[in-house]
């Protein structure tokens, strides 16, 4: 096994051979900067392009129709391509931060039984390699938009969840679990896994169970708080 010898092919080898992309990120990770940037950046490429290219007179009468009668000073206020832009970015950004955050801090006490035991820094860059996938379907989700002819609502134009696949209407109970739920939760998983046998000396079935038990949990939690609303 040979550590990758700089960010650049970490981020290749996170694809093609993600122990060797781990080796090197626990020498070095700040590496971890490359990532997250790019996960920062696909959010912005992705939602721009949908917003220049979806009819906005569509998209405003469909979220009308859908989350009930909006006035005329608010929809001015809010369901503007801006406003609308800014909701999307933002609500990205900030849900794949603490996403990051999150999943670093799980790794850390999860691995607690583990003699080798790493900072939550180190777990944080480990984090932002885990989550890389996400670029991958942000790009994936605009060359969607580019070259799909049918008008598409926001939650539906994001193939980096359930309901770009699923294509829930904004006022179904089921909308915000499928949104909120990764597609690529099973890539997540395989990564996780790679960085847990990495760097802990846990047995396999421990470092699987690690790797699924946040995704699970996600799975059981979110339903069961959407049927108790």
């Amino acid at each position: 096994m040979t550590p990758s010898k700089n960010p650049i092919v970490a981020v290749i080898d996170l694809f093609r051979s993600p122990i060797e992309c781990f080796a090197a990120i626990y020498e070095r990770p700040k590496w971890a900067i490359l990532p997250y940037l790019m996960i920062i950046l696909g959010s912005f490429v992705l939602w721009g392009s949908y917003f220049n290219h979806v009819d906005m007179p569509w998209l405003q009468q469909t979220i009308q129709a859908q989350l009930g009668n909006i006035g005329g000073n608010t929809q001015q206020a809010w369901l503007t391509r801006e406003v609308l832009l800014a909701g999307e970015v933002f609500s990205d950004i900030t849900g794949r931060t603490a996403v990051i955050f999150v999943l670093a801090l799980w790794l850390k006490l999860a691995t607690k039984s583990s003699h080798h035991q790493h900072s939550y820094g180190k777990w944080l860059a480990a984090a932002c390699f885990i989550m890389l996938p996400s670029f991958i379907g942000d790009i994936a989700s605009y060359i969607n938009v580019v070259f799909n002819t049918n008008s598409i609502l926001p939650n539906a134009a994001d193939l980096n969840s359930v309901n770009g696949l699923l294509k829930l209407p904004l006022n179904n109970r089921w909308a915000a679990l499928a949104t909120t739920m990764p597609l690529l939760a099973p890539w997540y998983i395989a990564l996780t896994y790679a960085a847990v046998s990495a760097w802990t000396d846990l047995d396999r079935a421990k470092a699987i169970i690690v790797a699924v038990l946040p995704w699970l949990l996600t799975l059981i939690v979110w339903p069961l708080l959407i049927i108790s609303a």
